[in-house]
């Protein structure tokens, strides 16, 4: 079974909209959505905020639905001149920028006693969400999402992520959820629309653009739907 997840209700509301669906209760701080789209049963699922909350409640809708392939959604900060804003960013890999275990012995981004920091994603999927964005009229990028639990706004930081990792883009979710499906073996990917670009003034262009850059994704995902079951 697919599971859809992203960190907010705001990027999955047009979304519910569009499918049939019932809501289910859940243990634990996550909501969860059962979905049907012409007769494919598919979950989604708001894991919130943080690693912790990301990983454990994708344990849990993991455990509870057999969930074979993940998809993460949502908006981003760029860090490269050509992801504008209202463009996508499909996830070719991803890493988590926030993890130094340097003293350890290990790579920049590589947790302990994992062979990669860097997750590679699905190539099917990946190519789903090209058709899908490229039916929407909408620009994208199929390249390294780099991950922290923080907002970037910070131009010298976003440079330091530029220049050690070549990333393109920074976000919330995309790596925490490449880690668990690297360890776990499931196909993932995950598209993220630009809201803002990760440097100074970038909380002002989220907060004017983020809105828009959802409803964009949304459409991606509606038609990612499509391409992914028929």
């Amino acid at each position: 079974m697919l599971a859809i997840v992203t960190s907010d209700k705001k990027y999955i509301n047009n979304i519910l909209e569009k499918i049939k669906y019932e809501k289910l209760d859940s243990p634990n701080k996550c909501e969860i959505y059962k979905c049907n789209y012409n007769n494919h049963e598919f979950i989604i699922s708001l894991l919130g905020y943080g690693k912790v909350n990301i990983g454990s409640n994708l344990r849990y809708i993991c455990d509870r639905f057999n969930i074979k392939v993940i998809l993460c959604v949502g908006t981003a900060g760029s860090i490269y001149e050509k992801a504008d804003i209202f463009s996508s960013v499909i996830s070719s890999k991803t890493l988590q920028f926030d993890v130094d275990f340097i003293p350890n012995g290990y790579l920049s981004s590589v947790i302990p006693k994992l062979e990669s920091g860097i997750y590679i994603s699905n190539d099917d999927i990946n190519e789903c969400l090209k058709r899908a964005s490229s039916k929407c009229g909408v620009n994208y990028i199929c390249d390294l999402i780099a991950t922290s639990d923080m907002f970037v706004s910070n131009s010298n930081l976003a440079n330091s992520i530029k220049k050690g990792y070549n990333a393109k883009a920074v976000d919330c979710e995309a790596g925490s959820i490449g880690e668990y499906c690297f360890v776990n073996n499931i196909p993932y990917s995950c598209i993220k629309v630009i809201s803002n670009y990760a440097y100074n003034g970038g909380i002002r262009q989220y907060n004017l653009y983020d809105n828009e850059a959802s409803n964009i994704m949304q459409k991606i995902v509606y038609k990612f739907l499509k391409e992914f079951y028929e």
